[in-house]
C-alpha cells in the first residue's frame, strides 16, 4: 500500500512536471512572438506546477515573468521576480546565471529610477561576465549600462557603452544585440543633438531587427527613426512612423514604450500648431507613465502639458506644471530633463515679460554632451 502511495505521488510529479513544461513552452512561442501578456499568463502557469525541487525551471520561469511585466512596464513586479530567481540562483553557485539575473534586476531598477542601485546591479553583472570571458553576456551588460548613463544624462559615457556592446554584437554575428546597441546609439545620438546620426542607426537597426523577426525591436527602431525625423522638422514622415510604431506596440502589450511613442506623436502634433490633438496623446501617455511609475516619462509630459499652456497664454498654470516637473526632474539623477526644466521656466519667464539669458542653460546642455538647443530658442520647442 505504502510503495503504491509512493509510486502515484511521483506519478502525479511527473504529469505535473510535464504539464508545466507545456506551459512554459506556451509562454516561450508567445513572448518570443512579442505577445507578453498571454506570455506572462504561460509562465505563471508553469511556475506554479513545477515542484520546489526543480530550481533551473523555476529560474528560468521567474526570469521570463519578470522580463514580460518589464516589457509591460511593471518594473516593481518585474524586480520582485527577479530577486525571487536571484535567492535560487546564489544556492544553484551558478555565476552566469546569477549575471544574467543581475542585469534583469539592473534593468528594472533602471525604470523604477533607482540608477545608483542598477549601476550596481550591471557593474557586478559585467565583472562576471569578463571573468568567465562570456561577450555576449557582457556585451548585453554594457547594452544596459548604456541605457542606465543615457537616463542619467552622462551622454558621451552612454555612447561609449553602447559602442563596445555593439562592437562585441557584431563581432560575434549576434544580430539582436547588434540591433538594439544600434537603437541605443540612435536614441543618445539623439539627445546629444546629432539626428541625422541619429536616423542612421534606427534605420540600420530596423533593417537588422526586422530581418530576425523581432517584432518590439522593430517597433522601437520605428519610434526612434519618427523621433529622428521630428527633430529634423521632417513632421509628417515622423507621424507615418509612430502609427508604424504604435500598431506593433498595441498588438504586443507593451505599455512602457508605447507611452514614449505617444509622448513624440504628441510633442510633433504640438509642433504642428495641432495643439488640441497634442494635449489628448500627452494625457493618454501621462496616463501609462502614472500607471507604470515611469517618473522620468512623467516628466516628458508635464512639460509637454506646460508649454501648451504657455502657447495658450495661460502663463501660471504653466509655471506651475513646469515646477512639478522639475521637483521631480531634481529629485532624480535625470539630469537632461533637469536641463529641459530650466529651460522651460525661462521660458516662462521670457513670456511674461523678464529680460532672461539662455548661456547658463546652454552649458548645462553641453556639460552633458548635449549641442541642443541650438540657435533662437522659440516656441513651439522641440525637445529631444
Amino acid at each position: 500500500m505504502k510503495r503504491d502511495m509512493i509510486a502515484r505521488g511521483v506519478e502525479k510529479k511527473g504529469m505535473s512536471v510535464q504539464e508545466a513544461d507545456r506551459h512554459y513552452q506556451t509562454g516561450e512561442n508567445k513572448r518570443l512572438a512579442s505577445h507578453f501578456i498571454e506570455a506572462l499568463k504561460a509562465y505563471q502557469d508553469a511556475l506554479a506546477l513545477y515542484p520546489g525541487e526543480a530550481y533551473k525551471q523555476r529560474i528560468l520561469c521567474l526570469h521570463k515573468i519578470g522580463d514580460c511585466l518589464r516589457m509591460q512596464g511593471d518594473f516593481a513586479a518585474a524586480k520582485e521576480s527577479f530577486q525571487g530567481a536571484l535567492s535560487l540562483v546564489e544556492q544553484e553557485g551558478d555565476e552566469v546565471e546569477i549575471a544574467d539575473t543581475l542585469v534583469r534586476l539592473g534593468l528594472s531598477a533602471r525604470g523604477l529610477g533607482a540608477l545608483q542601485e542598477a549601476e550596481q546591479y550591471l557593474e557586478r553583472a559585467r565583472g562576471i561576465y569578463g571573468e568567465w570571458e562570456d561577450p555576449e553576456g557582457e556585451s548585453y551588460a554594457l547594452w544596459a549600462l548604456g541605457g542606465l548613463w543615457r537616463v542619467a544624462g552622462e551622454l558621451h559615457r552612454a555612447k561609449a557603452f553602447f559602442e563596445e556592446a555593439l562592437s562585441l554584437a557584431e563581432g560575434m554575428g549576434d544580430f539582436m544585440g547588434t540591433g538594439y546597441a544600434l537603437c541605443g546609439l540612435g536614441g543618445v545620438s539623439r539627445m546629444m543633438g546629432h539626428y541625422r546620426d541619429s536616423l542612421s542607426y534606427y534605420t540600420r537597426a530596423n533593417t537588422v531587427l526586422q530581418e530576425i523577426d523581432d517584432v518590439f525591436g522593430t517597433a522601437y527602431s520605428f519610434c526612434g527613426i519618427a523621433n529622428a525625423h521630428r527633430m529634423s522638422n521632417e513632421f509628417e514622415r515622423a507621424l507615418s512612423y509612430f502609427d508604424r510604431a504604435t500598431t506593433l506596440y498595441e498588438g504586443i502589450g507593451d505599455r512602457i514604450s508605447y507611452a514614449y511613442t505617444r509622448w513624440g506623436e504628441g510633442t510633433t502634433f504640438k509642433m504642428l500648431g495641432k495643439e488640441e490633438e497634442a494635449a489628448l496623446t500627452f494625457q493618454a501617455a501621462e496616463a501609462i507613465f502614472q500607471a507604470t511609475g515611469d517618473q522620468r516619462g512623467k516628466i516628458y509630459t508635464l512639460l509637454g502639458k506646460a508649454e501648451l499652456a504657455l502657447l495658450q497664454r495661460k502663463r501660471a498654470e504653466a509655471a506651475a506644471i513646469v515646477k512639478e516637473a522639475a521637483n521631480i526632474a531634481e529629485g532624480h539623477p535625470f539630469q537632461l530633463e533637469q536641463c529641459h526644466c530650466h529651460l522651460l521656466q525661462l521660458l516662462v519667464r521670457r513670456e511674461e515679460g523678464e529680460q532672461i539669458t539662455l548661456e547658463e542653460v546652454r552649458k548645462e546642455y553641453r556639460r552633458l554632451g548635449s549641442d541642443f538647443p541650438q540657435g533662437e530658442v522659440i516656441l513651439p520647442l522641440n525637445l529631444p
